[in-house]
């Protein structure tokens, strides 16, 4: 889907979320959730791509790949985080969106500890060697 498409999406869905939610707010955000998930969707094939480069990448250059996947871990939990977090407060729940928010933070604290483990260690054994 072309980047023109994504912004017809984003602009309809927001017009008729903004219009419907006036006078029936639950269908208003069904409308905005909606909206949000076709551009969302759409948004998964050139991710797709973009994911098999980076993997070529790492396979050119001998990164070990579970770094890659960690990574990818970490990325996708960023992103579906503050997709909820943004529809908990189109919902008017500004106080689930910060618990959201918290706990995207905390899983990616979580999910990075073995990456800062192993770089701890490299930087040991570096410094072990002067």
């Amino acid at each position: 889907m072309e980047i023109i498409q994504l912004v017809g999406i984003g602009i309809v869905g927001t017009i008729l979320a903004v219009t419907v939610r006036s006078y029936r707010p639950e269908i208003g955000i069904g409308i905005a959730i909606a909206a949000g998930l076709l551009i969302l969707s759409a948004a998964v094939e050139p991710l797709d791509t973009a994911v098999a480069e980076m993997r070529e990448i790492c396979t050119d250059s001998g990164i070990d790949m579970g770094y890659f996947a960690i990574i990818l871990k970490i990325i996708g939990i960023a992103y579906l985080m503050q997709f909820a977090a943004e529809t908990a407060k189109d919902a008017g729940e500004g106080a689930i969106a910060k618990k959201l928010e918290f706990g995207g933070k905390a899983m990616i604290i979580a999910m990075m500890m073995p990456v800062v483990k192993n770089l701890l260690e490299l930087i040991n054994s570096a410094l072990a060697g002067f």
